[in-house]
């Protein structure tokens, strides 16, 4: 059975996720004007049905779910951080680097998320 931290703090990665996209819309990330905003969502979608299909593995067990589930917190960390590096740098969020809110979400919920499952991490089979 999968330990609940790993899921609770999975999900609430999932969730900031989700308000990360929102917030790069609303605020007009910088992106949106150089791309079509259909190809956006589309994008968008599929980094986000990647991580559900990863929860699937981590929930039956399986090693490579944990392991792409930590490759996916780690990244949304550096999402998470790039944003806000950016609107310190370049002092624009409207129109440049929204997403820098939603950004600590991400932080804060990819950090445990990552520890939680490398804790849970099942050990290699061997045959």
């Amino acid at each position: 059975m999968t330990d609940r931290r790993i899921i609770a703090s999975y999900l609430a990665l999932l969730s900031f996720h989700v308000a990360h996209v929102f917030e790069e819309v609303w605020g007009h990330f910088w992106m949106l004007d150089r791309m079509n905003e259909g190809l956006y969502f589309l994008i968008n979608w599929v980094l986000f049905c990647l991580p559900l299909f990863f929860l699937y593995f981590i929930l039956t067990g399986k090693r490579a779910g944990y392991i792409l589930g930590i490759i996916y917190a780690a990244v949304m960390v550096l999402n998470g951080l790039g944003h806000n590096v950016a609107v310190i740098i370049t002092g624009s969020y409207f129109g440049g680097f929204a997403g820098s809110l939603s950004g600590i979400g991400l932080i804060l919920a990819g950090i445990p998320a990552a520890l939680y499952l490398r804790r849970g991490l099942p050990p290699p089979t061997t045959k």
